[in-house]
């Protein structure tokens, strides 16, 4: 095998294998330039040199760790310069690595060839472009047995054996199964017993023919097992019309593979076998179990699969694996922008704040893939353009949400971003997809096929704002970078099935979902707040708008409460704020505006304890919660009509029930404020001038009564001393809360304790 890596500089006359240089093994392979020394090779795939006559397998340039070799600091694969291990079958190549595993390097190449092969088949049945390598190659023919031979060599010459010989499987079956019912009657007559029913014998047990073992079978039996094994493994596609009782693909591969008895029984059936094609099935059968075992392989040229611009093929993989159908079923002008922008990879998905099915609560993902090679320290280097130009992705598709919404042509399974009450948007999910592949420090990991983990890059958070703290205002974006297993991507996609693409599209939606809430966690404080009963509520939040702008938001459309998003100020917080390029002053400064929103928004809001995002919202169930509808004219009265009232318990029956009261007044400073604020009086306040003595109720109807002979026989006076009364409608349906509310702040004299007296509700709390 040869290896040659995808974008990396080779001296085309360094000389590889036999004398001949690499410009020698690949000048029939693919178009190599004849003035230049060094040359790089924009190609990933598989194919045969005849010059050399070896498989040359060319790697995706993502198996470059990014960590620099000694000697000469180009990049390295297993710690080794790529130049070096070219001839990876040599004997020399091992020891170029600098850690041990050069034959988990061999299984795991053999392995990955298999699934770049069928990556680009794949690719090759749905796309019919210009990236894939289109030169003819001339085939060569089987007679002697290659040096080496790869898992792919043997699946393709088992993939051809098996197509070009239908008519000899057909054939043994036949031949094998001819007869197997007939019954032996004499046998039948001499060894059993039959019952009469009605005078007539019946044998209930005759004797068929005793078919021998057929080691023609058998051998078949193992040929197709290993043919399905591939096709569920790999998902080749093979035509099988034998109906043998196959060995299941679960025991080929503990059993015949993982201990070695697939090998072990071929040998003991070998010597049955002397027909040239019985002999060849074995041959692939013992190859395909024992990878060092040697056979011949006819090199045709439909077996060469080389694609340029692998990074499109790594998009298609991607926006399949992840995006699925839903892509195609979005509106073009978010896919396509009128910007001239694409979009790589975009689907509607649950809000980042809570959940909902709803269409107009949930929200888009936006995404990028990035098939760039790894930089030191096993990341992916991302370029200001491509950061920017996410911004925009997320920019546009804001605006055009907007527009559907103001020009009222939404078609009901759009998400409505921007919520009409606090003017908040729902956030939008930005990310960027790169390769990367398992290694050592990774463990049990290590090159594995099996690891779907979706991984957070190291310092992989992007932020973007016009103003700090504001989380749901539209110019706050967060885009963050995250890793996929290359080897598991190429291995999903290349096997085809569709049912497990679906398993991991639903797992890495909700991993994203989990891990860009979790990178909001450590930078906001999430609080849920619901309305005082008989607070105008809607009032408050428009008139404090500049100050709550951005940091509410109702994440489900005409529910009861909000959410309250503020930055984080513990000291793991801030130092992430200040690697998201916040100055230190600016996050003391929101971090003290922060007790002060708390503070006023309690005054009309229950506010609740700090929490983190998870997957459900906890909403606390709380007595006396008001709306966040626009109130009546008359609830909008914020005057409070506070009376002193002892024996509270005794007293209510005498006007509760009714709903009318008469406050006695007098010609005092006290009882001229009242008269004189007499129409915006909205509430009654019965206190004691202590906390936990005090009952509030809405004021239906106030009117002054100047003589007591004015006044209603049955209605109930709280004092008998006055001739002027506040004669007052109360709302008896519902008491409000009232335990933040302080009557003493209300200032009064020993003189005037007892009075009743005017204030404004936001003062007493």
């Amino acid at each position: 095998m040869l290896l040659f890596i995808e974008g990396y500089p080779y001296n085309l006359n360094a000389i590889v294998k036999d004398g001949l240089s690499v410009r020698d093994i690949l000048k029939d392979v693919v178009s190599v330039p004849v003035k230049e020394e060094y040359y790089a090779f924009g190609y990933v795939g598989y194919c045969y040199s005849k010059a050399a006559k070896d498989v040359i397998f060319f790697l995706p340039k993502v198996v470059l760790t990014g960590e620099r070799n000694e000697d000469n600091g180009d990049d390295t694969i297993f710690g080794a310069a790529p130049h070096d291990i070219i001839d990876f079958s040599s004997d020399s190549t091992k020891e170029k690595f600098t850690e041990e595993g050069s034959k988990e390097y061999k299984e795991f190449l053999s392995t990955l060839s298999i699934w770049i092969y069928r990556t680009i088949s794949v690719y090759k049945e749905t796309h019919n472009d210009n990236i894939l390598e289109s030169k003819e190659y001339q085939g060569e023919s089987s007679g002697k047995k290659v040096k080496h031979n790869t898992l792919l060599d043997v699946i393709i010459a088992l993939r051809d054996f098996n197509k070009d010989n239908q008519d000899y499987f057909t054939f043994i079956a036949k031949n094998v199964h001819t007869g197997v019912n007939k019954i032996q009657w004499q046998k039948t007559i001499t060894s059993t017993n039959p019952i009469f029913l009605k005078g007539q014998p019946v044998y209930t047990d005759p004797v068929n023919r005793k078919k021998m073992v057929n080691f023609d079978e058998e051998l078949l039996i193992i040929f197709f097992s290993i043919l399905n094994y591939i096709k569920e493994e790999h998902g080749f596609s093979f035509y099988m019309n034998i109906n043998y009782q196959l060995i299941s693909h679960d025991k080929i591969k503990r059993s015949y593979i993982g201990k070695n008895y697939g090998c072990r029984r071929l040998k003991q059936i070998k010597y049955k076998y002397f027909s040239d094609k019985a002999l060849r099935i074995w041959d692939l059968c013992y190859a395909f179990f024992d990878r060092e075992y040697k056979i011949s392989i006819n090199r045709q040229a439909e077996d060469f699969l080389l694609a340029k611009d692998f990074d499109h093929i790594f998009e298609v993989m991607i926006d399949t694996l992840i995006g699925g159908e839903d892509k195609n079923k979005l509106p073009k002008e978010l896919t396509e922008q009128r910007d001239g922008k694409l979009v790589d990879h975009m689907f509607i998905g649950q809000g980042l704040i809570e959940q909902s099915d709803l269409p107009a609560e949930l929200t888009y993902y936006i995404g990028d893939s990035k098939y760039y090679k790894r930089s030191k320290n096993d990341t992916v280097v991302l370029g200001d353009k491509s950061i920017y130009k996410q911004y925009t992705y997320a920019k546009n598709v804001i605006q055009w949400n907007m527009n559907l919404f103001l020009d009222d042509s939404d078609d009901g399974e759009q998400p409505q971003l921007r919520d009409a009450l606090t003017e908040g948007y729902n956030p939008i999910p930005n990310f960027f997809i790169s390769a990367r592949i398992p290694n050592k420090k990774e463990g049990s990991k290590f090159l594995s096929f099996d690891d779907a983990q979706l991984v957070e890059q190291a310092n992989g958070v992007q932020f973007n704002r016009q103003f700090e703290n504001r989380l749901f205002d539209r110019d706050t974006l967060l885009l963050c970078h995250y890793d996929v297993n290359f080897l598991y991507i190429v291995s999903l996609y290349g096997r085809a099935n569709k049912s497990k693409q679906a398993t991991w599209r639903d797992y890495v939606r909700k991993n994203f979902r989990q891990k860009i809430q979790e990178t909001f966690n450590k930078l906001y404080t999430f609080r849920t707040i619901q309305p005082r009963a008989g607070k105008d509520c809607y009032q408050f939040l428009k008139e404090n708008f500049s100050q709550l702008n951005g940091k509410l938001y109702r994440s489900k459309s005409n529910k009861n409460y909000l959410v309250l998003a503020l930055m984080r100020g513990d000291d793991e917080s801030k130092a992430l704020w200040q690697s998201l390029s916040l100055r230190q002053a600016s996050i003391e400064k929101e971090i003290t505006e922060n007790n002060n929103i708390i503070t006023k928004l309690q005054s009309h809001f229950y506010v609740s304890d700090a929490f983190t995002l998870d997957e459900e919202l906890q909403i606390d169930d709380l007595p006396n919660v008001g709306t966040l509808k626009p109130l009546p004219e008359e609830s909008k009265k914020q005057g409070v009509l506070m009376v002193m009232m002892e024996n509270y318990e005794a007293k209510r029956p005498e006007f509760l029930p009714a709903g009318k009261i008469a406050i006695g007044i007098k010609y005092t400073r006290d009882g001229i404020e009242i008269a004189e604020n007499l129409q915006s009086i909205g509430y009654l306040l019965l206190h004691n001038r202590k906390a936990e003595g005090q009952h509030l109720f809405h004021a239906k109807n106030v009117r002054l009564v100047k003589n007591v002979d004015e006044l209603p026989s049955d209605i109930y006076r709280n004092i008998q001393t006055t001739e002027m009364y506040i004669l007052v409608d109360i709302d008896n349906n519902k008491e409000l809360d009232s335990s933040n509310i302080n009557a003493a702040k209300k200032t009064y004299t020993p003189q005037t304790i007892d009075d009743a007296q005017y204030s404004l509700i936001n003062d007493l709390y």
